[in-house]
């Protein structure tokens, strides 16, 4: 087994009111899976995202990234692996520019100021923002603290990479920016997101979650045309497949019987 992995074992999960997000939730990730996480609003998306950073640690069952146990303990060794891209940008950003957000955290981990520059440099170019490298970013836009928010975590060379919606916010430009960037990522990576185009366009493998549950766990193209297991599940078929599945509805011939009557006898 590749060093580079996630075990999640019978995962379960409540916050304090008692209202229970996720249910038994097992799989495995392995060093170059490219894992699409969907389902509905409010299904457990954004809490197993959080579950496997350490964001929670109230948790059920075994999650070890790289075989390293996610437990208070332990934080520092598994967030040093992962990088983790919030849903919502001021959430990650704090700093006053660009450049100082991406250098927040080779800095933090002791790294000499020479090599934090090279990683900045490095993350700015590898997401194609470099105009933005000394920009405040209370004065960016939604797609641009987004792109640096991306640039944090590459900035950290991380052997995962954990997106929440990372396309929100952004303009179609920057919207193949990020899907150039993720196509480029060597390792594994899990990006939860309602974006089935994109998803279909950077993940192999999809898991699909209903009321906190895994329902399917696949060949992304597999599950991402099964019109009724996404609309069962809340969900429609990616925008660039809706065309050619209403075109082969129209197309199909009707069913002729002995009579031509187009029923059956």
């Amino acid at each position: 087994m590749s060093h580079i992995h996630i075990d999640v074992e019978k995962i379960s999960f409540a916050y304090e009111s008692g209202r229970t997000i996720l249910t038994d939730v097992s799989f495995h990730a392995a060093e170059n899976d490219s894992i699409g996480l969907i389902g509905a609003n409010g299904v457990g998306k954004s809490t197993l995202l959080k579950l496997l950073v350490g964001l929670n640690l109230n948790y059920e069952g075994s999650i070890r990234v790289m075989d390293i146990p996610v437990e208070k303990q332990t934080l520092s060794q598994v967030r040093s692996r992962i990088g983790y891209v919030f849903q919502d940008s001021d959430s990650q950003l704090f700093m006053t520019t660009a450049y100082e957000d991406i250098a927040f955290a080779p800095r933090n981990y002791g790294l000499p100021e020479d090599e934090v520059k090279k990683r900045v440099e490095q993350a700015l170019h590898l997401t194609g923002i470099e105009y933005l490298r000394d920009k405040q970013i209370y004065k960016m836009s939604g797609g641009e603290k987004k792109l640096v928010s991306i640039a944090t975590i590459l900035s950290m060379t991380p052997d995962i990479i954990l997106m929440d919606e990372p396309s929100i916010a952004l303009d179609p430009r920057n919207r193949r920016n990020l899907i150039r960037i993720l196509n480029s990522f060597e390792h594994l990576k899990i990006i939860a997101s309602h974006d089935l185009d994109m998803i279909l366009d950077t993940c192999k493998r999809t898991i699909l979650m209903s009321d906190g549950k895994i329902i399917r766990d696949g060949a992304t193209k597999e599950i991402l045309s099964d019109r009724k297991l996404l609309e069962d599940n809340g969900l429609e078929l990616p925008l660039c497949m809706q065309g050619i599945a209403d075109k082969q509805v129209k197309e199909k011939p009707a069913y002729i019987g002995r009579r031509g009557t187009g029923t059956e006898e």
